[in-house]
């Protein structure tokens, strides 16, 4: 009897730890302005991860277990940025030589492309117009930007929830995630009145605009 509680309360530790990891999203943790290439990477993760967990409820979680390792294998990575940063941020502090920050959209937005320059500054305040991706109707969502570069950083709120958002801007494309419980991914581009395109959630997928609000 003994034995089994045994068993029984290790089982429950590594599945209530294996809860905890999955629940971990990654985030964009590196300054933009000290370490602009670790910065962009982190969100190349961040967007990554977003697009592996549309592919999850698209297909219902049949991938075999591979997306989710892939998934873990993305969290690792973003700890290991975090921690080349924090190396070269205590390298600096001793007197070490640091290359400057430069900042760049993720690799794989300028694939056999060269970076262009972010349309216009896109910091402040905006108002997203966003048809419902599971019904009738639609619903109004609140951002703000602070633009650094080509990448993107801020807050979002929506009518259920509110959280950080990460992105990236190359010339008029855009594209920004939100560090939610349910992770919505924007893409679309940017107009002279405002911006535009498609977002995503559980892998449905409906039409969005945005207004500047300041």
């Amino acid at each position: 009897m003994k034995s089994n509680s045994t068993i029984f309360v290790i089982l429950s530790s590594l599945a209530i730890g294996s809860a905890v990891a999955a629940a971990q999203v990654p985030t964009v943790t590196i300054d933009a302005q000290q370490h602009g290439n670790l910065a962009a990477a982190q969100q190349s993760i961040v967007q990554a991860f977003a697009s592996i967990s549309d592919a999850q409820h698209a297909n219902d979680s049949h991938l075999g277990g591979h997306a989710g390792r892939a998934k873990d294998l993305l969290r690792q990575a973003n700890e290991e940025l975090q921690l080349a940063a924090d190396f070269a941020d205590q390298n600096s502090s001793q007197g070490g030589p640091v290359a400057p920050a430069t900042v760049a959209p993720p690799a794989s937005t300028v694939t056999g492309s060269t970076e262009n320059p972010p349309a216009q500054n896109l910091s402040g305040n905006w108002t997203i117009y966003a048809y419902n991706v599971d019904g009738p109707g639609s619903s109004l969502k609140q951002i703000q930007i602070t633009q650094n570069g080509n990448i993107l950083y801020g807050t979002f709120h929506g009518p259920r929830q509110h959280g950080k958002l990460q992105g990236w801007v190359n010339g008029s494309s855009i594209e920004f995630s939100t560090d939610t419980r349910d992770v919505l991914t924007f893409r679309g581009q940017i107009t002279a009145t405002g911006m535009s395109g498609i977002y995503g959630i559980h892998g449905q997928h409906a039409q969005w605009n945005a207004e500047r609000t300041n």
